[in-house]
């Protein structure tokens, strides 16, 4: 349930600022500095050292020498001029490094929110690098995406699926979706490309005023905005990412891409390749099978239509000759 609710909840973001990729905003973002750092010397280490040979360098044990090379775990600044002084690296490059290691053991808003019963490492993860991105990918099959939710949608969905969460809960998980949101008003926004299941549009809510707004909402959202929206219809019946709901980043900078997703494992974040050519493939799939960008406009207004003319229609699919 407490899953289900981050789903729902509105989204993240921060004006821009210029001094290095990972610096997108006007806080810190000590995420993707970490990721970067770990992704540096893991290269390095790659090249002919193994796990227990950092380790033993670092002076801690395989476990934690894992967590730090896969970026999990922050480096000390001792960490760093000491691997700068195994690799043999010049005295700028280990400035450089040391000036990253800093920027990554500072704290984003996301990490000085306590999540309580709303949070996770994963979530964590998912909005610092929300906030490096430069494309972010997403498909929904049960619900709209936090960072395209107005707020009344969001409240009306969190009453409808918590039950085991207090109303300060709900508000602070509304309240964290919304600043996520932010980061597509940035001067330099991320592109968003959304692929929805039809189901998200026949679901509705009780209140079928706030989903029409929800609808509307959607439908006007421009590729001026940096925004796409396509909707995968009924007609296609079942698909590669049926059941599923996904997100896969992709940033500057040379780190890997992060899919972030819900499913029988729970929620969980990966770069790991394989994991990520596999969600890309299916990504891929899914919008090549999708209704094009006008092609979805047309239909979600024709779901908010509907609903003008008769409320009590909600939750149901469009009869096929309304599809047409």
């Amino acid at each position: 349930m407490l899953s289900t609710l981050l789903w729902y909840l509105p989204a993240a973001g921060l004006p821009t600022r210029r001094r290095g990729w990972w610096q997108v905003a006007d806080e810190p973002n000590p995420t993707a500095a970490r990721r970067e750092l770990a992704l540096y010397f893991r290269n390095l280490r790659e090249r002919g050292h193994a796990l227990d040979e950092l380790a033993g360098r670092l002076g801690v044990s395989e476990v934690q020498a894992s967590r730090l090379d896969r970026g999990v775990r922050g480096m000390r600044t001792d960490d760093v001029r000491s691997l700068a002084a195994w690799y043999d690296l010049g005295e700028a490059e280990c400035r450089r490094l040391v000036d990253l290691c800093t920027e990554s053991r500072k704290r984003g808003w996301w990490q000085k929110v306590d999540l309580g019963e709303l949070g996770s490492d994963s979530y964590r993860t998912l909005i610092g690098m929300e906030q490096a991105a430069t494309v972010i990918m997403e498909f929904a099959s049960g619900v709209v995406p936090g960072l395209l939710q107005t707020r009344a949608y969001a409240e009306a969905a969190a009453r409808a699926t918590s039950v085991d969460l207090t109303p300060e809960h709900i508000n602070l998980a509304i309240d964290i979706r919304m600043r996520r949101q932010e980061v597509l008003k940035r001067e330099r926004p991320p592109r968003l490309r959304v692929v929805l299941d039809e189901a998200v549009l026949a679901r509705g809510l009780r209140d079928s005023t706030v989903f029409r707004e929800q609808l509307l909402h959607l439908a006007n959202l421009g590729e001026d905005s940096g925004v796409t929206v396509q909707v995968l219809d009924f007609a296609y019946g079942p698909h590669p990412g049926l059941g599923s709901h996904f997100i896969r980043i992709e940033t500057g900078g040379g780190l890997p891409d992060l899919v972030y997703a819900e499913g029988l494992r729970g929620r969980f974040e990966t770069t790991d390749d394989a994991d990520i050519e596999r969600y890309r493939d299916v990504w891929e799939s899914l919008r090549d099978i999708a209704l094009s960008p006008r092609e979805s406009r047309a239909l979600i207004l024709r779901y908010a239509e509907r609903l003008a003319i008769d409320p009590r229609r909600g939750g149901e699919p469009l009869k096929e000759e309304q599809q047409g």
